[in-house]
């Protein structure tokens, strides 16, 4: 069934080159990019799109995992054979509703997959 998707990647350990090709793909999107190689002290969140054929990156953001000046997003990148889809509005909004959980230190903190359905069966 189509729909989106949404994965969170932890910068470090194991994903480190994957976070590190991330950050290379929206270089080359986005001009003003300022590219980290170290990327342990952020998260990725993916957001894609499934279909029939499987499951296809469609954007992707960042964000420091402990951030000091309270950001809730670090880089935000829409590949542009998705865009004008509605993606970018749902990241935005995911993000602040996932930055308002994480500070209310509720339990389900951890656990996007209600908030997910909630964003994609309210809006999307």
């Amino acid at each position: 069934m189509p729909g989106i998707c949404v994965f969170e990647v932890d910068g470090g350990g194991e994903n480190k080159i994957f976070c590190q090709n991330l950050s290379f793909l929206a270089k080359l999107f986005l001009d003003h990019k300022t590219l980290y190689y170290d990327v342990d002290p952020f998260l990725f969140y993916l957001i894609c799109k499934t279909d029939d054929r499987g499951v296809h990156i469609a954007a992707y953001y960042s964000k420091e995992k402990h951030s000091q000046d309270d950001y809730n997003l670090a880089c935000i990148l829409t590949l542009p054979c998705y865009q004008k889809q509605g993606i970018g509005k749902f990241m935005i909004e995911f993000s602040y509703a996932l930055s308002k959980r994480e500070r209310s230190h509720s339990p389900e903190m951890n656990e996007c997959e209600n908030l997910c359905i909630f964003l994609t069966t309210n809006n999307y």
